[in-house]
């Protein structure tokens, strides 16, 4: 079982709704709990009315509303969620330079399955 507060939940921000559902899908079978939001200020809003932070957070950049850079600078700047890791998820050219700021961790577009479980694996083991 878990050893820390959400320990097993992730939460997945990204615009397109198929890709939210299969992220979704594939991480609910392998036993995880699910936050969805369609872009950064959605995710802003989920996270401060969750009872429990996520162990990840799986980022898209290109977002209407808030991209992903500005949720990433307001996640920075709550002391509740900065410690929260980020992977980027694009389909970006230029995605490992984009990634810098957010701790260079990414996957791009269209993702694998074995890389998300392995990077969810990794941070909410």
């Amino acid at each position: 079982m878990c050893s820390r507060p959400g320990a097993r939940l992730v939460l997945i921000v990204d615009d397109d709704l198929a890709i939210r559902e299969a992220l979704g899908d594939v991480l609910r079978d392998e036993g995880y709990e699910v936050l969805i939001a369609a872009d950064g200020q959605d995710a802003l809003d989920k996270l401060r009315q969750s009872g429990e932070a996520p162990c990840i957070i799986l980022l898209d950049l290109m977002m209407p509303i808030m991209t992903g850079s500005q949720f990433y600078a307001e996640q920075q700047r709550d002391p509740s969620l900065r410690d929260i890791p980020v992977v980027v998820i694009s389909a970006d050219g230029n995605l490992r330079q984009k990634a810098q700021p957010f701790g260079g961790r990414y996957l791009a577009k269209p993702v694998k399955v074995d890389a998300v479980l392995n990077v969810v694996e990794q941070n909410c083991a």
